[in-house]
């Protein structure tokens, strides 16, 4: 069943590109550079502490202009100590928070967040330590998706990090 809603979800979101590129084609705007980041296991451990591969990512990845949006199982009643981390340790994105709804499954919240970010966003990648909702959600949405090993965290960031430099291309650069 859940599989089914989101296979409906990445049918509306491949229809509404197809509509998109047929109204504006060469005209269309570039669309801004996104990275999609889960938050617990994978920016921060258990000890609310941030990874520090996973700083020096995100800083790398915010001078280059590329947004951070944090999408996470997390809900509204965790929002103040969330934005307070996030703005204490100077994370990018500290305010692009997606919160899930008490009444939303994180599998379906993720999927959708997913879908409406790679609709307003070029989104480089997800980076995430479930391949069953992140990994999921980023598939659907047709997004690159790197997994991070709950055990040695550091690995996926260096991955990222790797193929921040294999596509430097895409990045814009801060011009002087």
């Amino acid at each position: 069943m859940h599989r089914t809603a989101l296979a409906r979800v990445a049918l509306r979101i491949e229809i509404m590109s197809d509509l998109a590129r047929q109204l504006f084609g060469a005209d269309a705007p570039p669309k801004r550079l996104a990275l999609i980041v889960d938050l617990d296991d994978t920016v921060c451990t258990s000890f609310a502490c941030p990874l520090r591969a996973a700083l020096d990512v995100l800083a790398r990845l915010h001078r280059q202009k590329v947004e951070v949006h944090y999408v996470t199982a997390r809900t509204d009643v965790s929002r103040r100590g969330t934005e307070d981390f996030l703005a204490e340790y100077r994370l990018p994105g500290y305010r692009n928070v997606h919160y899930c709804p008490n009444w939303k499954s994180p599998r379906r919240h993720k999927a959708e967040a997913h879908a409406t970010l790679a609709r307003e966003y070029r989104v480089i990648a997800s980076i995430g330590d479930t391949d069953e909702e992140e990994g999921e959600a980023a598939r659907l949405a047709g997004v690159p998706f790197v997994l991070v090993d709950r055990d040695n965290p550091s690995t996926a960031w260096a991955a990222l990090a790797d193929l921040i430099l294999a596509a430097e291309g895409f990045i814009v650069e801060e011009s002087s």
